[in-house]
């Protein structure tokens, strides 16, 4: 097995978000390896409510109530020139309050592994500047547990699937994507564990080991790309989430795992490269409409690395 494989397994499973944007349609060439470490600094004060309707992220809170302090560890490895290994590790730090309460976890969150697979040949697409390919991943809790708030994940097991569509416009220094697809939220929590609640327990930090049916959610996202010589890329950014179901009853602030949620992320993105394969990375989101989800602001930082 060859030695950057096994390096790209080792360091897929300590890898996380703020991925390499612009591969999702284009899988790495053979022994193509990329990696990304990132830290999200996300804080939000509202939330939309399950009606759309902005207010305040816990009743009668004033001022930021949700904190994320995450690392991510992504990686891509080319198993041959048409099918891209990919994986996700996050250790999550969260920080939640209502005003009555305030709590933090932090451990690992849920994994992703996944393949990307070329559709250009599939389709007869004869162009050498555009991309099309299938991203198919699992999302796996880690083992952690999942009736503490506020919970490291949802606890069960997903599957989703992306068409991602790419064009170069060459020789102009510009790319633009979209990506289409479809997460499949399973009943299956074999993955993680729940804790009998004490019978201290402050309330809402320790609920029954309730198995909620989350809903399943269309994806979508889009960006282009402007490249500035060898040292810089600029991007636009933005991604949406849209439960097939409404939303139909809020979230609870101390653990804001919505069941069914639709929101939609605006952003850009600012890559330098003080070396050939070594990048420095920062990206902003906002979060410009939504309904039963947390009105963010999201900040990831990121170093990566490539070959070749």
């Amino acid at each position: 097995m060859p030695l950057r494989f096994l390096l790209a397994c080792c360091c897929a499973l300590l890898i996380g978000a703020g991925t390499d944007a612009r591969a999702q349609a284009w899988p790495q060439p053979r022994g193509g390896l990329y990696l990304k470490l990132s830290h999200s600094r996300s804080v939000a004060s509202e939330q939309w409510d399950f009606n759309g309707v902005v207010k305040p992220y816990a009743e009668g809170m004033t001022g930021n109530a949700f904190f994320d302090r995450s690392f991510y560890l992504y990686g891509e490895y080319g198993l041959t020139d048409n099918l891209t290994f990919v994986a996700l590790l996050p250790f999550k730090r969260l920080r939640v309050h209502d005003g009555a309460f305030e709590f933090e976890t932090e451990g690992l969150g849920s994994v992703m592994l996944g393949l990307r697979v070329g559709l250009k040949r599939l389709f007869n697409v004869r162009s050498d500047r555009s991309a099309l390919a299938l991203n198919v991943t699992a999302t796996l809790p880690a083992g952690y547990t999942r009736n503490l708030s506020p919970a490291l994940g949802p606890g069960q097991a997903d599957l989703q699937a992306v068409v991602s569509y790419g064009l170069s416009l060459y020789p102009a220094p510009v790319y633009a994507q979209a990506g289409f697809g479809f997460r499949l939220r399973s009943a299956i929590y074999g993955l993680s564990r729940a804790e009998a609640c004490p019978p201290d327990a402050v309330p809402r930090t320790c609920v029954d080991d309730a198995r909620p049916e989350y809903a399943d959610e269309w994806l979508f996202s889009g960006e282009v790309g402007l490249t500035l010589g060898r040292w810089a890329l600029l991007q636009a950014l933005g991604f949406g989430v849209w439960s097939n179901l409404p939303p139909e009853t809020g979230f609870d602030p101390l653990n804001p795992l919505p069941t069914r949620t639709r929101y939609v992320k605006a952003g850009a993105g600012l890559t330098v490269y003080p070396r050939r394969r070594v990048g420095l990375s920062v990206q902003y989101f906002g979060t410009l409409y939504g309904r039963n989800t947390i009105r963010s602001t999201d900040w990831f930082f990121g170093l990566e690395y490539r070959l070749p």
